[in-house]
């Protein structure tokens, strides 16, 4: 049954086009502009160009968007007029929904992953161990999800989980240097970014194997994500118990 019910999920995604330019066409859009505006110049001491800079930065940073793939799914269907069908169905609520995580964090993942190939065989990004790659896809993806997930179950009032949502995409993203906005040297950055911060680990982790430095550090930061992902899969257990009833 949860098989199936991914399925169907995923088939609905797929569907949806404007989700598809959103997680697919706009970050190619993005990659390519700024890698031709930087050619092949190499802009760090490690010998990087600026298109394979842009191309994991993007690459990461969509996988937190994915996340309001889960959240409106959620929504539409558990939370509003028509819950009662779903509730008609021979079903458990809560496996429905680990079914909708499931689905949009590997439809997040592919076309991340989708990404990544164009990147490679097109601009010549060396991404160093594709399958590396993906593993850390799907868990910058999945947290995300999970913390979604947390969200649209947390709140009663769906506008207060959409902000979390917002908030947690450019928040993370702010720390992390997106947006050009100068971070001060804080301490307390220094260990969000190092510890918290699942863009940041995301990129370690691709960025060191790229590189092939600092392995520890990429399977460190494996792990951490892979622990967020736990902790809040736990939260939307307990929380999910008196929500999906």
């Amino acid at each position: 049954m949860f098989f199936r019910l991914t399925w169907f999920a995923v088939k609905r995604m797929l569907r949806g086009y404007i989700g598809l330019i959103f997680l697919l066409v706009l970050p190619l859009a993005i990659i390519t502009v700024n890698g031709f505006a930087m050619g092949d110049m190499v802009v760090d001491d490690s010998g990087r160009r600026g298109i394979d800079i842009i191309a994991v930065g993007i690459v990461i940073g969509f996988q937190l968007v994915g996340g309001f793939y889960t959240m409106e799914y959620m929504k539409e269907d558990l939370f509003t007029n028509f819950r009662w069908r779903m509730q008609s169905l021979p079903l458990k609520l809560h496996v429905y929904a680990y079914s909708i995580l499931t689905a949009s964090t590997l439809y997040s993942a592919i076309n991340g992953f989708v990404i990544v190939l164009f990147t490679h065989w097109v601009y010549g990004v060396g991404w160093g161990n594709i399958g590396w790659v993906v593993l850390v896809l799907i868990l910058v993806s999945l947290i995300s999800q999970t913390v979604f997930l947390t969200a649209v179950l947390g709140f009663r009032k769906y506008r207060f989980a959409e902000l979390t949502g917002y908030s947690y995409v450019f928040i993370f993203m702010i720390l992390a240097g997106y947006f050009f906005v100068s971070i001060p040297d804080v301490a307390i950055f220094n260990v969000i970014n190092k510890y918290l911060n699942p863009l940041a680990l995301g990129e370690t982790a691709i960025v060191n194997v790229m590189l092939g430095e600092n392995i520890s550090e990429a399977v460190w930061s494996v792990g951490l994500l892979l622990l967020g992902s736990v902790i809040f899969g736990l939260i939307t257990m307990i929380i999910g118990r008196r929500r999906l009833v």
